[in-house]
């Protein structure tokens, strides 16, 4: 084979794996984008029965994500963030960019009183179980099984309680 040929050659196999990488990103952007939707779904339904008006209100937004390899304006991650105002306070569930391999991750905000704390939902395909994962600092995360009660018991500590 001369140089050409293996030119040629070296051109196709890397076209064909271009070719496979979008297709793979396109499938797993679809995934991402399902998943996010059935979980705020999930979360609305779990709420549904203590929704009061003022007191505690559930509302969705159309939302780009983006992030500092993917800025907003050339984003392909066109989703949703979930909004839950309880006793006048805010909690945002704003969805990250995709991750590697999949990988699913939406910032909670309006739950840490730690200082430098954060608080995300992690799901990583092929699972389709999301934790509850807050860091603080540098220790490892703590992770929890997400589910209706400790999305109650975390929405509970922004109730004011009677200081009688």
């Amino acid at each position: 084979m001369d140089d050409v040929q293996q030119l040629g050659e070296m051109l196709r196999h890397y076209a064909e794996s271009e070719a496979h990488k979008k297709q793979l990103f396109e499938s797993q952007s679809a995934v991402w984008k399902m998943r996010i939707g059935e979980l705020f779904d999930q979360i609305q339904l779990w709420l549904e029965p203590v929704k009061t008006p003022t007191l505690l209100e559930v509302s969705r937004e159309a939302y780009v994500a983006s992030g500092p390899s993917v800025p907003v304006e050339v984003s392909t991650f066109k989703t949703e963030k979930l909004s839950i105002v309880i006793a006048g306070k805010p909690v945002e569930f704003v969805p990250d960019v995709m991750g590697a391999g999949g990988q699913i991750s939406l910032a909670v905000m309006g739950l840490t009183a730690a200082r430098y704390g954060s608080i995300s939902l992690v799901c990583l395909p092929p699972s389709s179980s999301w934790q509850w994962r807050k860091t603080n600092g540098l220790k490892d995360p703590d992770t929890f099984a997400f589910d209706a009660n400790f999305l109650a018991q975390q929405l509970q500590s922004l109730i004011p309680r009677d200081r009688g």
